[in-house]
């Protein structure tokens, strides 16, 4: 997919004036500047193809310990689940708000994962919600004290609200960021400093509506984009100190934000009622979040991971669309797709 956007975007720029004018001043016929297009075609997309899903170098070390937050379900269960398949020779947590207390543990000898009894041997995910300091701090604490560090951090926990830009409550803002983004911040904060062995990854599911301002999404949209700033800032504070820092930007994927949470009245409006059906439908047919999962997994075993990673066609598509349109064209091909006025009868969408 990301091939097919690439060459024909290539394309347009080769049929342009301004190229063409090159190609005539430098006396090329036309005869060997359609064999050099050619050439550039085909290779430019092949190399756009090579660094994008070309195989990267694995690390040697095996990462020790891998704490997965909002592992509970969906997404980050399919994460928790391919990172034990991954490495069966890590211990790898996972995390919800109901999940076993640390609290007032007495830490024993050996590196068996917290929770576990000899009984049942079952590993069971840990109590953590990453809009509480108190939380946190206890969770990692615990982790530190039983394993002596931590390996690989995978920011997953999130939430969604839609609402309308204009109408959005202070405390739906604030719980959105404080989920979205304080919660990404918070958990960086505390597990950094505790990544001293040979392998140390921040891996944080980003999301292509931080690239964009979705409709009917503005505080996701808004704590999305904050996450991908600040997560591109980090990169380059912690890579002197051998921290690898990823963004993991999906598009649609499969069943979609079923339990999407909407504010009071938000159906009220045809509108934003039909931008909301054409979100879920789209993402019924989005991608599969496995293909999410092991994005990850290899994220974390590469020895020299990417800074993003794009995972969905229509993630490319969205990469490709914000760096050749400009903001108006943006816009206007979000307003007409979700059909929202004045564009909602317009003749093209996207």
């Amino acid at each position: 997919m990301v091939v097919h956007h690439v060459t024909g975007a290539f394309v347009a720029i080769l049929k342009s004036q301004r190229v063409q004018a090159v190609i005539a001043a430098t006396g090329m016929s036309s005869g060997v500047g359609s064999i050099f297009a050619g050439a550039l075609m085909v290779v430019i997309p092949a190399l756009v193809a090579l660094v994008a899903f070309g195989p990267a170098p694995r690390s040697r070390d095996t990462p020790k310990v891998i704490l997965v937050t909002g592992a509970s379900s969906g997404l980050g269960k399919l994460m928790l689940d391919e990172l034990r398949r991954a490495f069966p020779a890590s211990v790898v947590y996972g995390t919800s708000r109901s999940g076993w207390s640390a609290k007032g543990t007495r830490v024993t000898k050996g590196d068996s994962p917290l929770g576990v009894t000899e009984a049942d041997g079952t590993q069971p995910l840990l109590a953590l919600d990453v809009t509480d300091e108190d939380s946190v701090e206890r969770c990692v604490d615990a982790i530190v004290a039983r394993h002596g560090e931590l390996s690989v951090l995978v920011n997953n926990a999130g939430a969604v609200l839609q609402t309308w830009a204009v109408d959005t409550k202070a405390a739906d803002a604030e719980a959105q960021m404080a989920t979205n983004f304080h919660g990404v911040v918070r958990m960086v904060r505390h597990c950094v400093p505790a990544m001293v062995g040979t392998v140390k990854r921040v891996v944080t599911i980003g999301s292509i509506g931080g690239r964009i301002g979705l409709p009917y999404n503005s505080m996701y949209s808004a704590s999305k984009a904050a996450t991908m700033a600040y997560t591109d800032a980090l990169r380059m504070e912690v890579a002197a100190n051998g921290v690898k820092v990823s963004l993991v930007e999906p598009g649609d994927l499969k069943p979609g934000m079923v339990n999407a949470a909407k504010a009071e009245g938000f159906d009220a409006n045809v509108h934003a009622k039909g931008a909301f059906d054409i979100m879920r439908a789209e993402e019924a047919a989005g991608t599969d979040p496995a293909v999410v999962a092991r994005t990850v997994a290899r994220c974390v075993r590469s020895l020299h991971p990417r800074g993003r990673y794009l995972v969905g066609p229509d993630a490319w598509l969205v990469e490709v669309l914000t760096r050749l349109c400009t903001y108006p064209m943006r816009e206007y091909f979000l307003a007409s797709h979700y059909r929202i006025p004045p564009r909602h009868n317009a003749w093209i969408r996207v």
